[in-house]
């Protein structure tokens, strides 16, 4: 399997596939697909600060994994939220482990200190991943979302990365580490 950075081309690919998942699932708190030029403006504004790669297998994209903001305020700048989305016909082949295994990889050289993925309760695929990885539960909201005719709980998922604790940190970088 393939990790590389995200290009203009994989955005459609990208959105049909989160499109699939706000119709088909539990997985995304959206309720309504979204447009190409919507997506688009979403995945330039994520890619200014985070990291999104692509994972492919013989040459076709199958999943993705991006970076973005956990908080706003700048004393939150070395904790970053996960997001990671597959092709649904590739699920269960390892994609997603070997996408947050690469995400993680990225997010050191980067410099963040902390990861936080917020799943579906119930999403069991999502939370054997996290889990898998390294991920610890640490905060359960029950009803917190109104999707699919049913009230929905979510579970912070948290990793802390390895990191130097003296000193003041640098700052997060986004670099292309397949330069």
């Amino acid at each position: 399997m393939k990790m590389r950075m995200l290009e203009e081309k994989d955005i459609p690919v990208c959105l049909g596939w989160y499109n699939w998942y706000i119709l088909n699932s539990r997985a995304t708190f959206e309720t309504e697909p979204l447009s190409l030029e919507a997506f688009t403006e979403r995945v330039h504004g994520i890619r200014k600060r985070y990291p999104w790669i692509i994972a492919e297998e013989n040459g076709k994209p199958c999943g993705y994994a991006y970076l973005g903001t956990f908080n706003s305020r700048p004393a939150y700048d070395w904790t970053a939220d996960v997001s990671i989305y597959l092709d649904p016909q590739e699920r269960g082949h390892g994609i997603g482990h070997a996408l947050m295994s690469e995400l993680e990889r990225i997010a050191i050289l980067d410099g963040y200190r902390n990861l936080v993925s917020i799943v579906t309760s119930g999403n069991e695929a999502s939370e054997h991943l996290h889990k898998a990885c390294g991920y610890e539960a640490k905060a359960l909201f029950e009803d917190f979302g109104y999707k699919t005719g049913k009230w929905l709980g979510v579970t912070y998922f948290v990793k802390k990365l390895p990191f130097e604790k003296k000193g003041e940190p640098e700052e997060p970088c986004n670099r292309n580490p397949y330069q």
